[in-house]
């Protein structure tokens, strides 16, 4: 029978589960912040509210989270602006909770990794958004862009290292095929990612175009780690979490695609091509369409995380470790000996 005093050893040992509560409390924030990034984008209101920290110079000069109300609900590209900036602050927020909670909570030498990467990406992004409005820059806002993405599967990946315990290691075929397969669809699809920014921010036929042709690169590499994970599932230990990620892989692959597809539509055929939206509903689709790319690029990576995590390293190959001089002396004694 354990005794009150072995159970609270227990315990206390135990690591604690806050670091991953707030991880995924910070990637959830993080789904409206990249949707009002993308709202920024399509609606061309990167600009419409000046400064950074210290907005409206000369019109007021109020530090960032003071905002008055009715200048923030002023417009459509006031709000979203400075909504985007609001939930960016609250992601900030939760990255640093994150990190605290996983250094003092024995979350995992991966987990505590991953955390401080997750937080090291958010104040870049955070950064390059600021230098985009004090610089007026458009290079910036399409490196913000391209970026957001990453960052949201980054926090995604950050608190699945987080959440969950070690799993059984092995070294198969399988699993290493599927471990490389893993990174090459999270590439392509961020690939595809950074030529969608650039069609976005440049609004360009060559980026149309070849936003379109990579597709069945990316087609191709979604297909590819999905036969893989089917191969891997079959001689690993656990294989329930890897059939939950050929799930969520498929499912994120036919929402981004269909999305897609409704945003070509949205803005070439119903708004027209050449015409920045002015209301919400007017870049819904082309928004969302941002979501999408962030949740497949959060599917793939997440197999990869996997993959790396269940994958045995390499044995070295076993090496004749040299006779000390004692043991040396020794065998020459006992040579000696028995003549």
């Amino acid at each position: 029978m354990r005794t009150a005093s072995s159970a609270t050893a227990i315990d206390s040992a135990r690591p604690s589960p806050w670091p991953a509560r707030l991880a995924w409390a910070t990637w959830l924030a993080a789904v409206p912040l990249v949707f009002l990034g993308g709202s920024v984008t399509s609606t061309d209101s990167g600009l419409a509210i000046d400064g950074w920290w210290i907005v409206d110079r000369g019109k007021g000069d109020w530090f960032l989270l003071f905002y008055p109300l009715d200048r923030w609900v002023h417009s459509v590209g006031t709000f979203v602006e400075h909504s985007h900036r609001l939930f960016g602050t609250l992601v900030g927020l939760l990255s640093i909770a994150t990190v605290l909670a996983a250094w003092f909570g024995r979350a995992t030498r991966l987990g505590r990794m991953l955390a401080l990467a997750a937080l090291v990406a958010v104040c870049i992004q955070g950064l390059l958004g600021g230098l985009r409005v004090l610089e007026k820059s458009t290079d910036l806002a399409f490196l913000h862009g391209a970026l957001g993405q990453a960052v949201f599967a980054l926090l995604g990946i950050a608190a699945l290292a987080l959440g969950r315990r070690t799993p059984p290691r092995a070294r198969t075929r399988e699993l290493v095929q599927l471990l490389r397969l893993a990174q090459f669809a999270t590439l392509a699809v961020y690939a595809q990612i950074v030529l969608g920014a650039w069609l976005r921010h440049g609004q360009s036929l060559v980026a149309l175009v070849a936003h379109i042709v990579f597709l069945t690169a990316v087609v191709a590499h979604v297909v590819l780690l999905a036969n893989a994970l089917r191969k891997a599932r079959a001689t690993l230990a656990e294989p329930e979490v890897l059939a939950r990620g050929a799930r969520h892989l498929w499912l994120a692959f036919w929402a981004q695609v269909t999305l897609g597809l409704l945003a070509f539509v949205w803005v070439y055929v119903v708004v027209g091509a050449g015409r920045t939206p002015t209301e919400l509903h007017e870049a819904l689709f082309p928004t969302l369409h941002v979501i999408g790319g962030a949740l497949l690029l959060f599917a793939c990576a997440a197999l990869w995380l996997e993959a790396a995590r269940r994958l045995q390293p390499e044995a070295a190959p076993p090496t004749e470790a040299p006779l000390t001089d004692a043991a040396d002396r020794a065998g020459q004694a006992a040579t000696g000996g028995a003549r």
